[in-house]
């Protein structure tokens, strides 16, 4: 009876299955049917996916041999500069070779747990995910060593997967990060990573990197130098030493940080070398600087490579462009390229004469220099030096001062009068009033000659480039306006102190930037930004970039009868301070106090060109004034004029401004200088006259008495000190 029961049971259980399924709804039974289907459609396409990966996956054998080239080409196709692992030599070392502190340096920085996990660190992919999605934007690396060692050695090659993000591209990674954990040990693993990251300047591996900042062995590094350039690799350009040593402090103290946490070195030891040890530490302000100095007086040891070909400061500029372009695939950069520029050899080549023989020109303890040459219609770098000698360590020649914030002095004023002209709170004829009872209301601004002109026209007070009423029209103005309008021309607003002394310059803008500011006035009310890349192209032929034909679609940002307001005024600066172009031009100097920056920005219908004078030094890169040197007698006259007057009247005609309606400007007669019309001679005025430079030109410059020191509004914060002279 038993056995009968169970017999039943058993038929009644084997029955239930397929009476479930028939009970289901015919719609749910196709939708699971179909779901099952997909399902297993999926895998299917995943297995072959995972077959066809594996069996193309490169051969471990050839590790090391897809670290690539860099060429840079000029405007016209001419080889500019080669960049990179196969255009210098390189040399492999042992991992014994490489001094214990750098290698848990780079461990700290990239991959702590190194030693304690496979292929793959899944908590750390998770943390990263997590974060991702909280912060909006990628915060969190999840990439082991050895992930980024199959990407290094095998996926940064010629072959058209080097831009793309496809899954099989990822995969295949997976597949070679997970062989290397299988084949090779961890010590063999990390000493393939150090001969093959990339760490800036043309350096690949820990033995070129070593030479090339520090000028020694990676055996000899220290723990500064050590936990400097293991920051390095995430993002060679941004943490530059040279070119943005603050980011490169902060970095290293966050190996330094990493370090402690792994039990690889001590608070104290930390402490001891860190240039940004936070307060509680036993560490003094003194200390940090003391630290940062150190390490800058080390870095000029360094065999710097990257000074190749005729720009090298241009150079540097493309490969972080490049950076920041394909910041979401930065293998592309580790690959053979070939990228076309804007600049032009030939003006290159000009620019590069005219500062180094400018600077030698002025002398009176100017020893650097910079210029900028903008194609005022594209944005395009024509010509970029950003130091008088790159390979000049005791001025810190490495250190762009293009891309550097610097005191822009008087040059800032035609900002400050365009907006108020096309506010229509200011004409050229509107009196200002450049007396002492204006100073004293603005804080007690004077000028370089310690004199007042009395009541004067806005015209006048431009081109003669007085300090109180410039700072008299930013109040009409309106601060916040006129740093929305330099804003809206290209200069970051953020930079710009909401203060009066502002309007004389005050407040730190770069070149590049001042230049694209400029370009407005040049073309007409235009923005333009400033780019240098025209086409990339990858080993393979790939094109990733191809912006060779296209014109950059300009947004008018300001009337052009608006600048050519203030265009009327400044074609007269260069004859009103005695410099001789061949060409007609339109310009605007600027000098800051103590002469530590002697501006001289000049433009014509085609381009711009900002040029700067300097005295720097190495563990000093900016703060050091020269010897009376203004932006007049000496990027002006030394470096501006035999630019422009050597450029080719075949590739730039000399060509007249063509004003709107209403600003057509008569030459010659009494009332010229007051309404901004160029003349032949300048008008007499309270302001020295003009007498022979100290230099051995004939031509006449002012003979500059010494600068005051510049006085803010009460109440308002008061930026680092700048006068503004011609």
């Amino acid at each position: 009876m038993n056995r009968l029961r169970r017999r039943r049971a058993g038929l009644e259980s084997a029955e239930r299955g397929p009476r479930f399924w028939r009970r289901l709804p015919r719609r749910w039974r196709r939708v699971i049917a179909v779901g099952l289907a997909t399902f297993a459609a999926v895998c299917l396409i995943l297995g072959a996916l995972v077959a066809y990966a594996a069996a193309t996956l490169p051969n471990l054998d050839d590790i090391g041999k897809a670290t690539g080239t860099i060429t840079v080409l000029d405007v016209k196709g001419r080889v500019i500069a080669q960049v990179g692992h196969n255009n210098r030599a390189h040399k492999n070392v042992q991992l014994t070779e490489i001094t214990p502190v750098m290698q848990k340096a780079q461990l700290a920085a990239e991959d702590r747990n190194f030693y304690n996990e496979g292929a793959f660190n899944f908590g750390r992919i998770v943390k990263a995910l997590f974060v991702d999605v909280i912060a909006r934007r990628p915060q969190q690396g999840a990439s082991t060593i050895t992930q980024q060692l199959a990407k290094l050695a095998f996926f940064t090659q010629n072959g058209t997967d080097v831009a793309s993000k496809s899954p099989l591209r990822k995969l295949r990674e997976a597949l070679v990060a997970n062989q290397l954990d299988q084949r090779y040990s961890k010590d063999q693993i990390l000493d393939m990573y150090l001969n093959l990251v990339y760490y800036g300047h043309g350096a690949y591996g820990i033995e070129d990197a070593a030479q090339t900042f520090f000028g020694k062995n990676a055996s000899q590094l220290n723990l500064p130098e050590a936990s400097m350039l293991a920051g390095l690799p995430q993002a060679p350009s941004f943490y530059d030493p040279y070119q943005n040593p603050q980011a490169a402090f902060a970095r290293q103290h966050y190996v330094l940080a990493g370090m402690v946490d792994m039990g690889a070195i001590s608070r104290s030891e930390a402490d001891a070398v860190d240039p940004l040890a936070g307060p509680g530490n036993a560490v003094t302000a003194a200390d940090q600087q003391q630290h940062q100095q150190a390490l800058i007086a080390d870095l000029n040891n360094g065999k710097q490579s990257a000074a190749v070909g005729p720009a090298p400061h241009f150079v540097e500029y493309v490969r972080e462009q490049l950076q920041q372009r394909f910041a979401d695939d930065p293998a592309v950069t580790a690959g053979n390229l070939t990228v076309t520029t804007t600049l032009n050899l030939d003006d290159q080549n000009l620019a590069n004469t005219s500062v180094s023989k400018g600077v030698a020109a002025i002398g009176h303890k100017a020893n650097n220099g910079a210029v900028v040459m903008l194609d005022s219609h594209t944005g395009g770098i024509v010509a970029m030096v950003g130091s008088a000698d790159f390979n000049n360590a005791t001025i810190g020649g490495q250190y762009n001062i293009a891309t550097a914030d610097r005191q822009p002095g008087s040059s800032f004023k035609p900002y400050v009068y365009t907006e108020a002209f096309r506010e229509g709170k200011l004409r050229p004829s509107s009196i200002l009033d450049d007396t002492a009872a204006e100073s004293a209301k603005l804080g007690g601004v004077k000028d370089f000659d310690h004199n007042f002109e009395g009541r004067i026209t806005a015209a006048r007070a431009l081109l003669d480039s007085r300090n109180v009423p410039a700072e008299q029209a930013m109040t009409i103005a309106g601060i916040p306006q006129v740093i929305d309008f330099a804003g809206s021309l290209g200069i970051n607003p953020n930079k710009l102190q909401p203060v009066v002394g502002t309007a004389i310059g005050v407040s730190g803008v770069t070149m590049l930037e001042h230049a694209a500011g400029y370009a407005a006035f040049s073309n007409g009310g235009h923005k333009v930004t400033p780019r240098s890349i025209l086409k990339v192209v990858d080993g393979h032929g790939s094109v990733l970039v191809d912006d060779t034909n296209s014109s950059p679609q300009l947004e008018q940002v300001v009337n052009r009868s608006d600048v050519d307001t203030t265009t009327k005024i400044l074609l007269g600066y260069a004859n009103r301070w005695g410099l001789r172009f061949n060409r007609q031009t339109a310009g605007k100097s600027g000098t800051t106090d103590n002469f530590v920056d002697a501006w001289y920005m000049t433009y014509t219908p085609q381009f711009v060109i900002a040029s700067w004078a300097g005295h720097t030094e190495s563990n000093h890169p900016g703060e050091l004034g020269m010897d009376g040197v203004f932006g007049t007698t000496g990027p002006g006259m030394h470096i501006a004029v035999p630019f422009i007057n050597g450029l080719r009247d075949s590739k730039y005609p000399p060509v007249q401004f063509q004003l709107s309606p209403g600003q057509t400007c008569a030459s010659g007669g009494s009332d010229a200088a007051a309404s901004g019309c160029p003349t032949t001679t300048p008008s007499p005025s309270p302001t020295p006259s003009p007498s022979p430079s100290p230099s051995e030109s004939p031509t006449p410059l002012l003979s500059p008495p010494p600068p005051p020191t510049v006085r803010i509004i009460p109440g308002t914060p008061t930026p680092s000190p700048s006068s503004v002279i011609p």
